[in-house]
């Protein structure tokens, strides 16, 4: 019986953990206008960012309201390249977990393209210590490589339907 007691405080805890980490509705709402009024200054800002170390563009995103709560690399093809190898050559910021995107059905979106390339193995073998943190560890690989371009997109994820809903 004391297990079971146990057992439920700990998933009353948990769930009221998750609900307070979970952002509401207005929260929601007030982060997205605020993302919307960054973006167009990271836009009209983009000639004091291209050519110059990525750490003058990361510290402006992390001053902004933007929150990086996931990142992508953008590599090459291994179709397209020599011996079939993928590089690293920039990488995709997001303002959510990718649960949280598919999930709200929309993400923002900042491409960062690097005037660097690294060959994508020995990239992550370098990064893979951090554990946890291997996020920071990847922005830290970056920060002394030159900015070539900076973009940013509104996504929304399409509405996918069944066979039988067509």
């Amino acid at each position: 019986m004391r297990k079971l007691f146990t057992l439920m405080a700990a998933m009353l805890f948990s769930i009221t953990m998750f609900a307070q980490n979970a952002p509401t509705a207005e929260e929601q709402e007030r982060e997205n206008k605020a993302i919307e009024a960054f973006l167009p200054t990271l836009d009209a800002r983009r000639s004091e960012f291209v050519g110059q170390p990525a750490k003058k563009l990361f510290d402006v995103i992390r001053g902004s309201a933007f929150k990086i709560r996931n990142l992508g690399a953008e590599r090459t093809s291994p179709w397209a390249e020599y011996k079939g190898k993928t590089w690293i050559y920039g990488l995709s910021l997001f303002n959510k977990p990718a649960q949280q995107a598919m999930k709200d059905k929309e993400v923002y979106i900042i491409r960062i393209i690097l005037d660097a390339r690294w060959e994508s193995s020995a990239f992550w073998d370098s990064i893979r210590p951090a554990g946890a943190a291997w996020m920071e560890a990847f922005i830290q690989k970056c920060l002394d490589a030159k900015v070539k371009e900076v973009s940013w997109e509104h996504f929304y994820f399409p509405e996918r339907k069944t066979a039988s809903e067509k």
